[in-house]
């Protein structure tokens, strides 16, 4: 009894060392994008016996932080290890854009080889009939109406010969034509560098026989989102109606079909290190700079903002941006927006990255710039990417978000109800975290591994503002439509491109800064055609006179503005006097009726409301004196 019950024994323990490899598909149930990468949650079931057991997840990922794994298993499940590794015999499942390319062109590369073998009987043909000219034999003469019998027969085979040759070569040179659209169309889609998927290698204890549930999440790379914008003002009377949209791209090894879809204004690959401040040691600073004769410009420093995209209108991340002459720039984030100080001489920038053709683009002041950057083919073949992003230590685990947001959240609708209306159908529901806010997409959504950028609708939002009219006429005649929000900060918007439509027509683009936005969002919604403004000198009131050694010249400006809308409209115009650079110039004899004066840069301003289909009118005056064998432009 004894024996049997030591053989047992090892028996036993034999079996419970041995170590079960067991293979399991799981499905990709969640996903939050960030601002850049995202967090993959998968979910799989498996039945498991007691013991221990080397779960093998395929189908993952290649470009995955293998510090954010993740592994959530049932109570009688015990988690001994997490593996990641990479598996090159097994590639990514083909898109199905490129499956149909390549029936297509296994199709067309049959028809053009039936082609070729027709064109080479009409050849063969050709070369039968040219051998067979000799008609009868040697001592045998020939009648004429034989021989005119034979030669016409000849030309019409050949000629038809012919024809058919031609026709057979444009048909063999379109299709091959076609092929070549298509052969470029697959490298474009199979350009990945890396076509590998990997694996997840978990290894569990269990302590009963189950069937048992798993949660897998991890972080991938080149995948990301970019906010954009529809602004739609029906009249100046109507609240703005503010659509705010998600441009989600991937290309990370894997699709995500079908599924539950959170976009995060978070970005983990962001340095979350708190800045320390060293000492601060003064030190002379001995320098030489050489005279020059040259006048810099003087143009007044702006702030300039903007984004960089390809040819495709796809972000180009960590391109460099300089004022061009100067040490001042910046680079482009993941979603290839950019702001840079231009100081003072600065009058454009240049943007340059590793792969792209570089650009320079003209700036005057503050303002925004989208700039269009060309791929540098030969810079591409010379040039390795070895990928983005850096190891962490943790990662952020957003799968819990909703009792997140039970305890620290709150919802958009605390906003004051008579500046900020929610849309008729809620899209989106909203949890604000301590650092960043995360929006859940209400339907599943599909974003393929293809790089493309998918378009998801976050929320929409009728916000009330004040509409106001602006217009320099000096340096244009065009009115534009401007708006300002209180309480803008609730709407806890993102830098981004914005679409405007102002009574049913598309305006143009602008950029939607919330950077540099105070306690009121202004928004320029382009030029408006219902306002006309027009700036004459009047000459009656307009002179020169020379008086000894001087000379003085009289300037009188009228501005006039026709409201042609349906409503009253409030309009700010802006003008300016001269400013003196030289003592014996003098700016005398100011009139600047209803307008104020800044007098550090001598703009006027005038703010006044004009009614419907009328007009109203401002004048300004104003006097130069200087010596009269000198020039100035006054105009």
């Amino acid at each position: 009894m004894r024996r049997v019950f030591t053989l047992t024994g090892i028996f036993l323990c034999t079996q419970l060392s041995a170590q079960i490899k067991k293979t399991i598909d799981s499905k990709i149930e969640k996903v939050t994008v960030f601002l850049e990468g995202a967090q993959v949650q998968r979910s799989a079931k498996t039945s498991l016996l007691a013991g221990k057991v080397e779960l093998v997840f395929i189908n993952i990922s290649p470009s995955i932080d293998k510090q954010s794994i993740q592994v959530k298993a049932d109570d009688n499940i015990t988690v001994l290890s997490v593996i990641h590794q990479q598996n090159f015999l097994k590639e990514q499942e083909k898109q199905d854009e490129i499956k149909d390319i390549e029936t297509q062109k296994e199709v067309l590369t049959e028809k053009i080889a039936l082609q070729r073998n027709i064109m080479n009987v009409y050849k063969q043909e050709e070369t039968m009939l040219i051998k067979n000219q000799q008609i009868g034999g040697a001592n045998t003469g020939l009648k004429a109406s034989d021989l005119k019998e034979a030669i016409d027969f000849q030309r019409s085979r050949l000629t038809e010969v012919y024809q058919k040759q031609m026709e057979t070569d444009r048909a063999i040179k379109k299709m091959e034509t076609e092929l070549g659209k298509m052969n470029r169309q697959l490298n474009e889609l199979n350009q990945k560098a890396d076509i590998s998927t990997s694996e997840i290698h978990v290894t569990v204890l269990a302590k009963e026989t189950s069937i048992s549930s798993f949660t897998i999440s991890y972080l991938v790379k080149q995948s990301g989102w970019f906010p954009s914008y529809d602004i739609r003002v029906k009249d100046i009377s109507s609240p703005i109606n503010l659509q705010y949209k998600a441009n989600v791209f991937q290309s990370s090894g894997e699709d995500w079909k079908d599924v539950k879809l959170f976009l995060s204004t978070g970005n983990p690959n962001e340095n979350g290190t708190k800045p320390v401040i060293s000492p601060w040691y003064l030190k002379y600073v001995y320098a030489y700079q050489p005279v020059t004769n040259t006048i810099m410009a003087t143009n007044t420093p702006g702030y300039v903002s903007g984004r960089v995209t390809n040819e495709k209108g796809e972000p180009v991340p960590g391109a460099s941006v300089i004022v061009k002459g100067t040490r001042t720039g910046t680079v482009t984030d993941n979603n290839g927006f950019y702001h840079v100080n231009v100081p003072a001489g600065g009058n454009s920038l240049v943007m340059s990255h590793v792969d792209m053709v570089p650009t320079e683009v003209a700036v005057s002041g503050s303002g925004y710039a989208n700039v269009t950057m060309s791929t540098d083919t030969k810079a591409m073949s010379e040039v390795v990417v070895t990928g983005m992003g850096q190891d962490r230590n943790g990662s952020e685990d957003v799968s819990d978000y909703k009792s997140v947001k039970k305890e620290i959240g709150y919802s958009v609708s605390r906003m004051k109800a008579d500046e900020i209306k929610r849309a008729d159908k809620l899209i989106t529901t909203i949890a604000y975290q301590p650092t960043t806010t995360v929006y859940e997409i209400k339907d599943p959504y599909t974003i393929l591994n293809d790089g493309k950028t998918y378009m998801a609708d976050i929320d929409g939002y009728e916000v009330k503002a004040q509409y106001e009219y602006y217009a320099a006429p000096k340096i244009e005649s065009d009115a534009f439509l401007t708006a300002k929000i209180v309480d803008w900060q609730e709407l806890n918007l993102l830098p981004g491109e914005a679409n405007l439509f102002f009574e049913g027509t598309f305006l143009g683009k602008s950029l939607l800064d919330v950077t540099n936005s105070g306690d009121t969002l202004n928004l320029s919604l382009g030029k408006d055609k219902g306002v006309a403004v027009k700036r004459t000198l009047l000459k009656d009131y307009s002179s020169k006179r020379f008086i000894g050694s001087n000379k003085t010249d009289t300037r009188q400006y009228e501005i006039a503005v026709r409201n042609n809308k349906q409503q009253p409209i409030s309009i700010i115009i802006e003008d300016q006097f001269p400013v003196s650079t030289q003592k014996e110039i003098e700016v005398q004899d100011r009139k600047y009726e209803g307008a104020k004066l800044d007098e550090d840069t001598q703009k006027i301003t005038w703010q006044f409301s004009v009614d419907p289909k009328k007009d109203n009118k401002v004048n300004f005056k104003y006097e130069v004196k200087y010596p009269k064998d000198k020039v100035l432009q006054l105009d």
